[in-house]
């Protein structure tokens, strides 16, 4: 059977269309991006805003039409922290089903974290030692521990780029008084994640999809190279990270739409995500691991079961 998987993000919804043949492994047919910025002027006040309500729903049925054009038997929605905590939310689930015929998926943040964990294995491999497995969103963003045998913990935190970016929006460039007052910030939102990390001592972050996508490119152009399409994971350490993290905060946006890999709806959302990341990395992680596969090919590989 071939089935879509659309992740309907707080910034981007994100389509895959994929199969499984009997005992084989999964088939990914087609994967696409689109912004839509859904928790953009709203995500702060718990709402979606009218017209990020009416780009979910035409990117939704451009989406819906991509996936019957390439023979999707079944289309199934995931939705995540925009659509989770807005209270027009159910208006929009309501609106998708009846309009376009999508069935839509409120998921919690704790099923979120696990299907970016059942992505994340499929590009991956984990060993005995935890690693810490961080998927960031415009909304929340999902940190997971494992080793290759076992989900050690998982949470999701309601810190996301978009809502860091109505709260801090002077990063043109990024200051160090903008700097220092976000990180305070999202050192208080993560208090439950650092009692964690200095227990169990991760030394390897593994960075799932979206800004670790943008990320992973650039991290390849500053070495000279390309991240092909089938490439699935990329590992870099952490002096190559603040590389790219200086490079960036010291850029207008204007700089930043020139960066090679950096698409352009990612050139305000990098800023806070890059924060993110340094501040996780802060805790004794050295090195880190992009993975191509997050939420969406962690939703495909249970359905296709």
């Amino acid at each position: 059977m071939k089935l879509a998987v659309i992740d309907l993000g707080t910034n981007t919804f994100k389509l895959l269309v994929a199969s499984r043949s009997p005992d084989g492994p999964m088939c990914i047919h087609h994967k696409e991006e689109v912004p839509v910025n859904l928790g953009r002027g709203g995500i702060e006040k718990g709402v979606i805003a009218e017209d990020a309500f009416s780009r979910g729903l035409e990117a939704l049925k451009k989406m819906h039409a991509e996936a019957l054009a390439l023979g999707a038997e079944r289309i199934q929605g995931f939705g995540t922290s925009a659509l989770r905590s807005s209270r027009n939310g159910g208006d929009f689930i309501r609106r998708a089903k009846e309009d376009i015929g999508i069935d839509i998926t409120i998921i919690r943040g704790e099923e979120e974290a696990a299907l970016v964990l059942d992505g994340v294995r499929q590009a991956v491999a984990f060993g005995s030692k935890p690693m810490l497995v961080m998927d960031i969103g415009g909304g929340s963003t999902e940190f997971i521990l494992a080793t290759d045998r076992s989900l050690m913990w998982k949470h999701s935190f309601e810190l996301g780029t978009t809502r860091l970016l109505e709260r801090f929006p002077a990063i043109d460039p990024m200051g160090m008084e903008t700097q220092l007052r976000m990180a305070q910030h999202i050192d208080a939102q993560l208090e439950a994640l650092w009692s964690v990390v200095d227990r169990h001592w991760p030394t390897t972050l593994v960075g799932s999809a979206g800004s670790f996508d943008s990320l992973a490119t650039m991290i390849a152009a500053h070495r000279g190279t390309t991240v092909d399409d089938d490439d699935a994971t990329l590992q870099f350490n952490s002096a190559e990270f603040d590389a790219v993290k200086d490079e960036l905060f010291a850029m207008t946006r204007t700089e930043r739409l020139a960066v090679n890999g950096l698409p352009d709806f990612r050139a305000d959302t990098i800023i806070p995500a890059l924060m993110l990341i340094e501040r996780v990395l802060l805790h004794g992680i050295t090195e880190l691991r992009w993975s191509r596969y997050s939420l969406k090919e962690g939703a495909a590989s249970r359905m296709l079961v």
